[in-house]
């Protein structure tokens, strides 16, 4: 795939490298934001990014640049009843094989242009810079993205992708910031790929131990205590055998046993 650089260079890499699968996830989240703002014109857009799975969806290995996200300031209530339309249109975009042209600009005329296009938060971004700072756009179309890339040198190249959740995120992280709406998604070169990415995502939710500790009454989880399984009569025995076994193991093999403790806790 051809990578388009911050600096205007292109760039050779597979989406088995990092350079492309970024690129190409980063490029998705400009697509998604193009739909919104064809479909959705006084929405603003903040800003959105390549992400990593993570643990919060019971996988347990980390997925580098699995997925991608953009965050928005809607003026109605957004929610995944609409992923339909906003994917329709994002299918358009990807078959207009529109180029992404890379160019730098000044402080000046790049806030000004936010403000023109009712981009507050992006021009709410631009206020905080120095004056002298050259600010990196990707165009697409209409849409114009203040971003330092990496992208992909053609919207064409996503050929397959799913919107997959909504959440909400306060503007910067801080809760005293005006919450915006998160859109997350994934995206891959080919359907098939996509589709085995997704049966993973069920698989992985169908064996979350969270889920199942609820299910099979062996834990439970409690905000007193957030990612400490308060374990069950069922669960207590399921943990002792274990335990049980090792233990009487390290004895007939002449091991022996050193008193412990947990932080905060006494030594037992």
């Amino acid at each position: 795939m051809k990578i388009k650089m911050r600096d205007g260079s292109m760039k050779e890499a597979s989406f088995e490298e990092a350079l492309g699968r970024e690129a190409f996830r980063h490029t998705s989240a400009h697509i998604l934001a193009q739909a919104i703002k064809r479909l959705y014109p006084d929405t603003k857009c903040a800003m959105g990014q390549a992400i990593s799975e993570g643990f919060d969806n019971g996988i347990q290995d980390r997925i580098p640049l699995s997925k991608f996200h953009y965050d928005f300031d809607f003026t109605f209530r957004f929610s995944e009843e609409n992923f339909p339309e906003v994917e329709a249109e994002m299918r358009k975009i990807v078959k207009e094989n529109l180029q992404l042209r890379q160019f730098t600009a000044d402080r000046q005329w790049a806030l000004r242009e936010m403000e023109e296009r009712g981009e507050d938060i992006k021009a709410e971004i631009l206020g905080e810079l120095r004056p002298e700072e050259e600010i990196s756009f990707y165009r697409q179309g209409e849409y114009l993205e203040m971003c330092a890339g990496p992208h992909l040198a053609y919207t064409s190249a996503v050929r397959a992708f799913k919107l997959l959740s909504v959440a909400g995120a306060y503007w910067r992280g801080d809760e005293r910031n005006k919450m915006l709406t998160r859109i997350y998604g994934t995206s891959f070169p080919s359907e098939d790929m996509l589709k085995e990415h997704l049966n993973r995502l069920e698989e992985a939710r169908r064996r979350d131990h969270r889920k199942l500790g609820r299910e099979l009454g062996l834990f439970a989880l409690f905000q007193e205590g957030p990612g400490f399984p308060f374990f069950l009569p069922k669960g207590l025995i399921v943990k002792k055998i274990p335990w049980e076994a090792t233990r009487t193991g390290r004895w007939l093999r002449g091991g022996c046993e050193v008193p412990w403790r947990i932080w905060g806790c006494p030594m037992r």
